[in-house]
């Protein structure tokens, strides 16, 4: 993700990260050349590939850039880290965007055997389906 003016939105895969069960999260910010071939998209959307610099642009212009992802096809180099920093634990979605008021998906992928609460979520939405 690009660093965004908006702190919510540049660190927004935080919290649906942490539903994985992980506590402590690190940032790793690195530069990258404006003219590097990259992927981005939207996370439910098929990508397009764009120099960094525009595919930055793109996610920064977006009204709402929740669920936006940039994908860099090789490794980071370690004289292009910058910085390490924490991130704040709350911040951002879980499941989606827009995620309140709707229930969630009770797959076997989204909720996996073991999750607090999965049982329950599970249950629900297979009432739903009637499955």
């Amino acid at each position: 993700m690009p660093v965004l003016p908006s702190y919510q939105m540049t660190y927004q895969w935080g919290r649906e990260l942490r539903r994985g069960g992980q506590r402590t999260f690190v940032a790793v910010h690195f530069r990258i050349p404006d003219d590097e071939m990259v992927w981005v998209g939207h996370y439910n959307s098929d990508p397009v590939r764009l120099g960094s610099a525009e595919a930055a642009a793109l996610v920064a212009e977006q009204d709402d850039a929740r669920g936006y992802e940039l994908f860099i096809p090789r490794p980071i180099q370690v004289r292009e880290i910058h910085r390490v920093r924490r991130v704040n634990q709350v911040t951002g979605w879980r499941y989606m965007p827009n995620a309140h008021g709707k229930p969630p998906c009770g797959c076997p992928v989204c909720i996996p055997p073991g999750q607090y609460g999965g049982a329950k979520i599970r249950k629900a939405y297979k009432d739903s389906f009637n499955i």
